[in-house]
């Protein structure tokens, strides 16, 4: 049962498709980097992995990883938007938002660098070089150890990428260091990252797994068939997958008792 205690999430691959416009202001433009956004977080928040459809009603915003206001160029820069529901979006990002305004330096150097132009925005669907020199200077600045969304950060020390992973028993986030090989700094970055977010806060921890897990020892393991309200809950689902009905329920009632006492 151990393979079924750490569950790796997956890195966001957002898959452009080169003949549909992408931005943030116009109409059309914006439905189609949203649904595209949507399709490569399985429509679940990039940072908390909530559900960002329920009930027929959309509670997901487009969120600049690097805030707009540091640089008009921000604003309809591909790369730098990605999906959040609006707690993550709104109110954890927010905290030291004004701490982490890059300086006019810093703004000028991205500008001038950026091929991009206000007047004729080029369709940038990868970081360009200016992009990522701005994401690592800004990472380093108080405040800002943030997982960016879906760029991703890639630690200079270990040149991995940031990951999380979650704790069945312990109903945890954690740094993904089972399959990366992150320096001691890197894995305090990630850690604040996961605090910013509340992903281990008893008031906004998911207890979803654990209504799941009993959802299947009462259907004698068969998976239930409504959407995920939380991204580790599909993850959950996709391993049972590949077990028979008995297993499904010797492992849920194996990890149900313990589960049940943190939730």
């Amino acid at each position: 049962m151990n393979d079924y205690l750490r569950l790796d999430i997956p890195v966001f691959q957002v898959k452009y498709k080169k003949w549909k416009k992408y931005g943030y202001k116009k109409t059309e433009e914006k439905e189609n980097l949203k649904e595209v956004l949507s399709k490569a977080s399985y429509g679940y928040c990039m940072y908390c992995y909530s559900r960002l459809a329920v009930d027929n009603k959309w509670y997901g915003n487009l969120e600049h990883a690097i805030e707009k206001i540091n640089s008009d160029k921000l604003i309809e820069c591909i790369p730098n938007i990605g999906m959040a529901c609006s707690t993550c979006n709104q109110s954890f990002k927010k905290i030291g938002d004004k701490k982490r305004k890059i300086s006019q330096s810093m703004r000028e150097q991205f500008e001038k660098e950026s091929k991009c132009t206000l007047e004729k925005r080029k369709q940038c669907t990868v970081p360009c070089k200016a992009l990522r020199s701005l994401q690592k200077s800004y990472s380093q600045m108080e405040n800002a150890e943030i997982v960016l969304q879906p760029m991703g950060i890639v630690g200079e020390e270990s040149e991995e990428p940031f990951v999380l992973q979650y704790d069945v028993l312990k109903m945890e986030f954690l740094p993904n260091i089972a399959l990366h090989n992150y320096s001691e700094k890197e894995i305090l970055f990630i850690n604040r990252h996961i605090q910013r977010f509340h992903l281990n806060d008893p008031k906004y921890r998911t207890v979803a797994l654990v209504d799941f897990v009993k959802n299947v020892i009462d259907a004698e393991g068969s998976l239930p068939s409504y959407e995920y309200s939380n991204f580790i809950v599909q993850l959950f689902a996709d391993k049972l997958k590949e077990k028979t009905l008995k297993e499904r329920v010797s492992i849920c009632s194996k990890l149900y008792p313990i589960m049940f006492l943190k939730a």
